[in-house]
């Protein structure tokens, strides 16, 4: 009995100097790509009619950021671009900015760190549709993800990130016909659109703090 006993406090001492892969002071920053599935719902008042369909979304590139308040909290940023695919030759974009704050959950080991987060930020589409005709909506987004962290040695590895997006585009709509036409929301126009997506690249990260916690 006390062998085992001995050799449970050996255990658990040995876990708890374990380094940590976040805690207070930490800095990471990622840039990856990826794709989404998205639904849009929008109303048209050009030709009256509310429109909805399925689309994909590739992403190149996105960039997260974040310092360590705690080790199980941090703060940052995040930056993504978005092609939503061709009406003709032309490519339609979006681009998003949020805030985030992320819970790490499970980063007792040094190679290993699961990150939950929610955001909330800018966002905005658009692109010609044709020669003649184009729309540029502008809004918020709000975003949710479960983001694993793998590291391959002290300061680099990959990162997957599994998330959901909002987007409210219904502030400053401006859609152009092929008369010449501006619309806009005052006559009516929505943009909305909500999916998922996925994500990978690399991710680095260094403590601006030695001293472990």
């Amino acid at each position: 009995m006390k062998k085992i006993i001995l050799l449970v406090a050996a255990a658990i001492i040995g876990f708890s100097a374990q380094a940590q892969s976040f805690k207070f002071g930490t800095i990471t920053a990622d840039l990856g790509t990826g794709f989404g599935i998205y639904g849009i719902r929008a109303y048209s008042p050009i030709n009256k009619e509310e429109h909805s369909g399925i689309g994909i979304v590739g992403t190149l590139p996105s960039f997260n950021a974040e310092f360590g308040l705690t080790k199980f909290l941090g703060v940052g940023g995040r930056f993504r671009r978005g092609t939503y695919g061709k009406s003709g030759t032309n490519v339609l974009r979006g681009n998003d900015i949020v805030g985030r704050v992320n819970f790490h959950l499970a980063n007792k080991s040094d190679k290993f760190d699961l990150v939950i987060g929610a955001g909330y930020g800018m966002s905005s589409f658009g692109g010609d549709i044709s020669d003649t005709e184009y729309i540029r909506t502008k809004g918020t987004v709000l975003n949710i993800h479960v983001s694993p962290h793998l590291y391959f040695g002290k300061y680099v590895g990959m990162f997957l990130s599994l998330g959901y997006n909002k987007h409210m585009l219904n502030n400053n709509i401006q859609i152009k016909d092929e008369t010449g036409k501006l619309w806009s929301e005052a006559d009516g126009a929505t943009w909305n659109m909500g999916g998922v997506y996925f994500e990978f690249g690399v991710v680095g990260k260094f403590d601006l703090f030695k001293k472990s916690e």
